[in-house]
């Protein structure tokens, strides 16, 4: 059933009580790092200024400095074709030159990295992380991440990163999924690459709180190697829907708890709270999707504000509901 939520005379106190919660658990995350210096090369300059007129030849020429890149056979014609089809493509050139436009060297790029980098060592300082990172084009590709970890390099594809350009419309890109090609998300990105090449396991699908748990320690990390990254930036909301989840998250925990779905397993409840999409049709047309996402980060942010805690011990904890218990979460009405 379809119900709209309105926000309550106590919003006031309730956002007070947020800002002293985060403020709490926010100087945790403030650690003094030491500076992280890596290698950067652009790739995107180097293909789509090849002479296509040997285009073999040329890939030969460069196939070592740029063999993460270049693994393949090379005497195999179909795969050089797909890369000079691609190099050649107007699309692809387009999409370069938007790219030069945005990013015309990597000055903004090089200390977003470098910060993230920073951090992960501070926390994981045992762990040998890549030395070299590279930045290219990769034509908006759904299938292939905005960044990788490959052969202990970092790939970075910089066409994810231009928000407000018309090109996420001519691809067919949803406009919730737009507001993700933000140049602040690139530092998220990197993290989470991190975070997947280097700290997570497998684990079993659970319950609902289970899955908010462990989405919420996810983007707390995100958070600590990004400190001083927006809240709408960090879950990949608009303003417009960071602001609808803070206002209605007393009336839509009381429906959760009410309506027990804290401990449903049921794939449509999975799907109702942590799918991706413009919306949650259950609570309104205004509320962002991933509303799990949402309960789970701020329930591990109050876990942080109440406790003292190693944040590589909790990124390891496998009690996730003890860990939602030991919260005390329990938001206003």
């Amino acid at each position: 059933m379809k119900t709209r939520f309105f926000v309550s005379t106590l919003f006031l106190f309730m956002l007070a009580s947020c800002q002293e919660k985060e403020a709490a658990y926010k100087s945790k995350l403030n650690v003094k790092t030491e500076p992280y210096d890596l290698e950067f090369e652009r790739y995107e300059d180097i293909l789509f200024h090849l002479d296509t007129a040997d285009f073999q030849q040329e890939l030969t020429r460069i196939q070592d400095r740029y063999r993460v890149f270049l693994s393949g056979d090379l005497n195999n014609r179909d795969a050089v074709k797909y890369l000079k089809d691609f190099a050649i493509d107007p699309f692809s050139i387009s999409l370069y030159n938007k790219v030069k436009t945005v990013f015309p060297d990597l000055k903004k790029v090089e200390p977003m990295v470098e910060n993230v980098f920073a951090h992960f060592h501070h926390y994981y300082p045992d762990i040998e992380l890549p030395k070299k990172v590279y930045t290219c084009v990769t034509g908006v590709n759904i299938d292939v991440p905005p960044v990788q970890i490959i052969d202990n390099q970092m790939v970075i594809s910089l066409d994810w990163y231009l928000h407000g350009d018309a090109v996420y419309d001519q691809i067919g890109m949803p406009r919730y999924r737009q507001v993700r090609t933000l140049e602040a998300t690139l530092a998220k990105d990197v993290a989470k690459e991190l975070y997947m090449n280097y700290i997570y396991e497998w684990r079993k699908q659970g319950q609902v709180i289970d899955e908010m748990v462990y989405c919420g320690r996810l983007n707390f990390f995100i958070e600590a190697m990004c400190p001083a990254m927006a809240d709408s930036t960090l879950l990949g909301y608009s303003a417009e829907q960071w602001r609808w989840a803070i206002e209605n998250e007393g009336q839509v925990w009381a429906d959760m708890v009410g309506n027990k779905r804290l401990y449903d397993s049921g794939l449509d409840a999975y799907i109702m709270f942590f799918g991706d999409g413009p919306f949650t049709q259950a609570y309104s047309n205004e509320a962002p999707a991933r509303l799990g996402e949402f309960f789970g980060l701020n329930i591990v942010r109050n876990y942080a504000s109440n406790h003292d805690f190693d944040l590589t011990q909790m990124m390891q904890r496998k009690d996730l509901q003890d860990l939602f218990l030991a919260s005390e979460y329990k938001p206003k009405k």
